[in-house]
């Protein structure tokens, strides 16, 4: 349960399309996100599309000076700083990378202000949670009297058929406590998740692995454990209201005219030379890949893709293609799957932004693909922001 509290101000750093703010009105925590700080300007003209009142500052964060930092008077810094130093395909330049520079900058001055912010979100790629970066970010923690936990978390484990593992650290100054556990909609603890080498004690970790032993092979156990810790989760409002353990893809589609749908169908062409490395699916699929900011412009390793035909079966289509050489035939037979990729909207969805949210109509759809691809999931940051403040 999140406690009554009065209003909280929010500080949104690298505040992209808004994902941390609708997390905050969806999670019900009475807060006002005071300034968002972002230099893209496209992000930022969709950000200001959705939230018109919230004042954006469009600058360098290292720019931004101390003073000016004590004027916002923050009581919560939301931060999703440049994934890129850290990601498993990129150099792996960690606090070498400049892009890592206005990160530290914020830690810097962290411990300088008069008042701090007595709650943080930091969210990240995994391998994050490797980097000097993250180490320099837990001692800073530490020296300003913060205690705090880590995760790796994915949409998936919320029961949303997207696969978008990530690293977050939620923390909260002295004397603030965690609670003990908290249960999330599929019924596993929140701390199944918890990154094992973070500040948790060995005995802590003993335990919870106890208890998960326990509930696996007791159902009194199970029943015993889920009585005795928090439901913090709690689903959108909106069209996933009704919470299904497994939920499938076709709750997050859109209903689309034909012209729309001829526009994202795939090429053949495209079809014959990466059909087999594709991640094709279907409605009934209960996943989907993670969705790239490249999506749409490349292929392979940048999210799933949508089979529309709902009788034929992906493996007689690779298994007809198999005796077959010249490319018209092997066209003709792709095409039976009819096979589109998923609209920026329906990317949106599973990233369980409201169903309100829209781009500006001068935003490209290439443009709404690569924001969508460095956002995050709403509804794991919202049950992140319930946990922090219960």
């Amino acid at each position: 349960m999140v406690e009554q509290q009065e209003e909280v101000r929010v500080v949104e750093f690298y505040s992209g399309i808004g994902g941390m703010h609708f997390a905050l009105k969806e999670c019900g925590i009475n807060a006002t996100v005071v300034a968002a700080l972002d230099i893209n300007t496209v992000a930022n003209q969709v950000y200001q599309h959705n939230f018109p009142s919230t004042k954006i500052f469009q600058r360098n964060i290292e720019s931004i000076t101390l003073k000016e930092f004590q004027a916002l008077n923050a009581d919560v810094f939301l931060m999703s700083p440049p994934c890129q130093p850290f990601t498993r395909s990129g150099k792996q330049g960690d606090n070498e990378d400049p892009r890592t520079k206005s990160f530290l900058y914020i830690l810097n001055l962290l411990g300088r202000l008069e008042k701090q912010p007595s709650h943080i979100l930091v969210e990240n790629v995994k391998g994050f949670e490797t980097s000097e970066t993250r180490n320099h970010l837990l001692q800073t923690l530490s020296t300003c009297n913060y205690v705090y936990k880590e995760f790796l978390l994915s949409p998936y484990h919320l029961g949303i058929p997207n696969q978008r593992l990530r690293y977050f650290l939620v923390a909260k100054q002295h004397p603030h406590q965690f609670v003990s556990d908290c249960l999330l909609e599929n019924g596993h603890s929140l701390y199944k998740y918890i990154i094992e080498n973070s500040a948790s004690s060995n005995d802590e970790l003993e335990e919870r692995r106890n208890v998960s032993a326990a509930a696996e092979f007791s159902e009194e156990a199970a029943e015993k454990h889920i009585a005795e810790v928090p439901k913090v989760a709690s689903l959108s409002q909106q069209k996933f209201a009704n919470y299904l353990p497994n939920r499938t893809i076709k709750m997050y589609l859109e209903e689309l005219p034909d012209i729309v749908t001829e526009e994202h169908k795939i090429d053949e062409k495209v079809l014959i030379r990466f059909g087999k490395v594709m991640d094709i699916v279907t409605e009934e699929s209960e996943r989907t890949m993670c969705f790239t900011k490249a999506y749409f412009h490349y292929i392979e390793g940048t999210g799933s893709v949508l089979q529309m035909n709902k009788t034929l079966q992906k493996s007689e289509v690779f298994q007809s293609l198999e005796s077959i050489d010249d490319d018209l035939n092997k066209g003709e037979i792709w095409k039976k799957l009819n096979i589109r990729y998923f609209t920026s909207k329906e990317i949106a969805n599973l990233h369980h932004l409201p169903a309100d949210f829209s781009f500006p109509k001068e935003i490209t759809r290439k443009q709404q693909y690569r924001l969508l691809g460095n956002s995050l999931n709403s509804h794991v940051v919202s049950v992140l922001l319930r946990f922090m403040f219960s």
